[in-house]
């Protein structure tokens, strides 16, 4: 039975996206190839530049009491 030509297209694109995940992986692009692509919420960095650091006081997150268990989605309520 022959293999359709898209299907094989799609195999081929597969196998190459592995190989570059497997040679990022194994540190061939640079210690964080995807560095700039994708920020974080979080920067440490900017701490440091921080023009009043003095008065800046770090608190640790409170946690909340209505937080929904892991694992649950959450529910739209109406309204009226």
């Amino acid at each position: 039975m022959p293999v359709p030509r898209a299907l094989r297209i799609a195999l081929l694109l597969l196998l190459l996206a592995n190989a570059l995940l497997v040679a990022a992986l194994a540190g061939l692009f640079g210690a964080n190839p995807l560095g700039g692509w994708f920020g974080t919420p979080r920067e440490p960095h900017r701490l440091g530049q921080q023009v009043r650091a003095e008065r800046l006081q770090l608190l640790p997150p409170v946690p909340s009491t209505d937080a929904a268990p892991r694992g649950t989605l959450p529910v739209a309520r109406r309204q009226g």
